[in-house]
């Protein structure tokens, strides 16, 4: 949606620019990569998985990664062409899905394995399909389980491996103890011989590079960091600065002298020790902003910074705007994003609620219109 936000309730505003440019800066950072994935789970972080893959497809994204078959159906029809990439488990019956939309399936099961097997048999095509890497610290799959899987799929006339997947650790989740088990790969390279060169094994953003054998190039999954989300310490991208590709607003719907003992919020959870001046804000946790916000967040209203008071509600927050002698209704109120001289970054944001960024983005419910700004 483009166009004007003025009289809504709450909204997003997504810059489309700055995903391009954060995609072009990443690849001057990382340089050595083969390719470069976009991960595109949960309508894209939230952010609307058409509109993002478009601008990706544009801005030369050479593949993209989604949680299941029904993503990648979404992600399909935007466009032919581009490698898209199933990263959980299949569910049997999936298999046609993957055919009719050309999908690729990482494999992490031996059971899986033979129903890719019998449905690209039936097809009458050979399927590409990546392996799940064994890491140390993660039981699926275990060594002998991939080695398994692994010469299931040399085997198979039907099947053809295309790339080992080394799963993410997190951001929340050591480095260490997150490595491919190195004795898998050896094997792997002696038992692919020449063919390894044409193998490449795709890694998210906490990893251990060192751990990755030179007989294998390397794409990374990059996905918050396309949205504007800054790298943890423990990031392989640490140092690396995103532009900010995200704003969420909402409105100021009423202002209201409250006095001394009145109570704030459901369950009358907050009492006021003194005279105050209560705005209400159009949002609540049915928009995305968690009950618990009260006494943890802010928000700026005219470049100032109020506190979030009182329980959150499904629709309504209220906020102590004692401070702003001019508040009033209609007034624009910044959950994250700039305001004036100040700003609320989605990082300051998460960190006083507790939550992840990926938790916060992907809270922010469908009744929150997106806006997208296009054009430099």
């Amino acid at each position: 949606m483009e166009g004007s936000s003025a009289h809504l309730r709450c909204s997003v505003h997504i810059d489309l620019c700055a995903m391009e440019r954060n995609l072009g800066k990443l690849r001057h950072f990382m340089g050595r990569e083969k390719g470069y994935i976009a991960l595109l789970s949960a309508d894209a972080f939230g952010y609307g998985v058409e509109a993002a893959v478009v601008r990706l497809m544009l801005s030369g994204a050479d593949a993209f990664a989604v949680t299941n078959a029904e993503e990648g159906a979404r992600v399909r029809e935007v466009g032919p062409g581009w490698k898209i990439i199933v990263m959980s488990s299949s569910l049997p019956g999936e298999e046609s899905a993957y055919f009719e939309n050309s999908l690729t399936p990482v494999l992490a099961g031996a059971e899986e394995v033979s129903r890719f097997e019998a449905a690209a048999k039936a097809a009458g095509r050979t399927l590409p399909v990546h392996l799940r890497l064994p890491v140390f610290g993660d039981a699926l799959p275990s060594r002998a389980d991939a080695a398994e899987m692994l010469e299931k799929i040399l085997e198979s006339p039907f099947l053809r491996l295309e790339a080992f997947c080394l799963p993410g650790a997190g951001s929340g989740a050591p480095v260490e103890g997150s490595e491919p088990d190195a004795e898998f790969l050896s094997y792997a390279a002696s038992r692919l011989g020449a063919a390894a060169g044409s193998v490449y094994i795709h890694h998210g953003d906490v990893c251990e590079l060192s751990a990755l054998p030179p007989e294998f190039d390397r794409s990374l999954r990059a996905g918050l960091v396309l949205f504007g989300i800054r790298p943890s310490e423990k990031s392989i991208l640490r140092g690396f600065e995103p532009e900010r590709v995200l704003v969420f607003r909402t409105s100021v719907s009423l202002v209201k002298e409250l006095p001394k003992g009145a109570t704030v919020g459901y369950g009358r959870t907050f009492r006021l020790e003194r005279d105050s001046k209560i705005a209400l804000l159009s949002v609540g946790y049915g928009d995305g902003v968690p009950r618990e916000g009260g006494g943890r967040m802010s928000v700026l209203i005219r470049g100032a910074r109020v506190p979030v008071i009182g329980r959150v509600s499904m629709d309504q927050a209220a906020v102590d705007a004692s401070g702003l002698a001019d508040v009033r209704e209609g007034d624009e109120a910044v959950i994250v994003g700039p305001c004036g001289n100040d700003e609320i970054s989605i990082e300051e944001y998460c960190g006083r609620l507790g939550i992840t960024p990926a938790q916060a983005l992907t809270s922010i419910t469908k009744r929150v219109a997106r806006f997208y700004k296009t054009l430099y």
